[in-house]
């Protein structure tokens, strides 16, 4: 089941959560009308929206994630927005020269 499952799934950003050891437990959090027991990825729990309240539809499990992988994490993600931001910047500075 495993098996079959990675292939339907492998790549995506589900995984890749899973695989960068970003947290110790994942959760899908979705409306009543979206819950599909058979899409929540293996090792996923999820919390199913109905009446506006949460019910945990199906439980996570754990996954070692140290301080160090968390972090290391936020670090890439900080990474990113830095370069994101860097880029929007350069655009605008580029605007701004070009109209001139």
């Amino acid at each position: 089941m495993r098996a079959l499952q990675n292939q339907l799934y492998d790549c995506t950003k589900f995984e890749k959560l899973v695989r960068y050891r970003c947290a110790n437990l994942f959760f899908l959090v979705l409306p009543e009308q979206l819950f599909r027991e058979s899409e929540v990825p293996i090792g996923w729990g999820a919390l199913v929206e109905s009446n506006g309240t949460l019910t945990l539809t199906r439980r996570p499990t754990w996954h070692d994630a140290s301080e160090e992988d968390r972090i290391r994490f936020l670090h890439r993600i900080a990474i990113a927005g830095t370069r994101f931001a860097n880029r929007h910047t350069e655009d605008v500075c580029y605007c701004a020269i070009s109209n001139e």
